[in-house]
């Protein structure tokens, strides 16, 4: 059980922690996303620049969420691991 859980916070933690990275990055500053939504523009959607922001920063939430929650369980793996010796 102790593996299963360091396993599974090891590959919530990484996953989300470079999904936060990304739209991290993307709403920096103003330079980065701009760039980032000129390549949103390229693949043609519909919707507004804002709601496009909305979106972005509400991923941002919740992958720092998936990535603090990756970190509690993988500590949570080793503590126990390290315990039931």
């Amino acid at each position: 059980m102790n593996i299963f859980l360091i396993i599974i916070g090891g590959l919530l933690l990484f996953f989300c922690g470079l999904m936060y990275i990304a739209t991290h990055m993307a709403i920096k500053d103003q330079k980065h996303w701009d760039e980032f939504y000129a390549q949103v523009q390229e693949k043609n959607l519909p919707a507004p620049e804002e709601t496009i922001y909305q979106i972005v920063c509400r991923m941002n939430f919740w992958f720092s969420l998936g990535a603090i929650v990756g970190l509690i369980i993988m500590v949570g793996g080793i503590l126990l691991q390290v315990f039931t010796k």
